[in-house]
């Protein structure tokens, strides 16, 4: 079964590519962040019939447009009638008039640009139910708030009642420590930096980041400190450090999660 991380805060399990969450509102309804890669779908239904008690799933909350945080939207949408949400920066107008999420495959996965760009393939659009600008609380206790930068449109997602915040690639957790993705993966740079300061103006309890463990408790301060910490420029001497970062990122995005022993 999913994991408890904060009150009405589960992460889940047997999914792969970004972390998955499972967020209760303060009215009892549910909604999910981010749906990894598009091998999700069957963990995704098991594990929320798990949680859910039949309870319907309300809102798919996307952080950003990259594959590995959006690759099961589409088929979660289909299979439990669930709205999706994501920033309007990212999305695009389809023929029908309707939203769709521009899905892209972040500049930091090697492999997976390459072979799309050999091959002429592209991930399937997402229709986008709910396209969002500016902060908006999107159910009782659930407030969007903008994180532009490392795509034009991201977005976190605060559970009020959990003193929880859902981050998307805002950061990467180390364990207690958090890190910033790597500078090639961002939009604008320059918007990326402003929105990790805005966060870390916030007094946050527990982080869900998009990549690596959940923080339970000490995230603001964890945020702080890296943000008082100013981005590294690369050199050769670290060279071997971004490699091992690199590798360890690579394996725990491709890796199912598996329930802790």
């Amino acid at each position: 079964m999913a994991e408890l991380v904060a009150p009405g805060v589960w992460w889940l399990h047997g999914t792969r590519g970004s972390n998955v969450y499972l967020v209760e509102a303060g009215d009892g309804q549910l909604a999910l962040v981010d749906t990894g890669f598009g091998s999700n779908v069957e963990a995704i239904v098991s594990e929320l019939a798990a949680v859910g008690n039949g309870r319907p799933l309300a809102l798919i909350l996307l952080t950003h447009q990259h594959l590995d945080h959006v690759g099961s939207a589409a088929a979660v949408r289909e299979q439990t009638g669930a709205r999706v949400v994501a920033g309007r920066a990212d999305c695009v107008r389809g023929r029908d008039g309707g939203w769709l999420i521009d899905v892209h495959t972040g500049r930091s996965h090697v492999t997976r640009v390459v072979i799309g760009w050999l091959l002429h393939r592209r991930a399937a659009a997402v229709a986008v139910d709910l396209p969002l600008d500016g902060e908006s609380e999107v159910l009782p206790g659930i407030v969007a708030m903008p994180a532009p930068g490392h795509t034009p449109g991201s977005y976190c997602f605060v559970s009020t009642g959990a003193n929880a915040v859902f981050t998307g690639d805002l950061v990467i957790s180390h364990g207690q420590r958090l890190s910033r993705p790597l500078a090639q993966s961002h939009a604008d740079r320059n918007r990326y930096e402003q929105s990790l300061r805005s966060f870390a103006a916030l007094e946050i309890g527990a982080g869900c980041p998009g990549h690596g463990e959940p923080l339970r408790q000490g995230f603001g301060e964890a945020l702080r400190a890296l943000t008082d910490s100013p981005p590294r420029r690369p050199s050769v001497r670290d060279l071997h450090e971004r490699i091992l970062k690199l590798r360890s990122f690579a394996l725990g995005m491709y890796r199912r999660r598996t329930p802790p022993r």
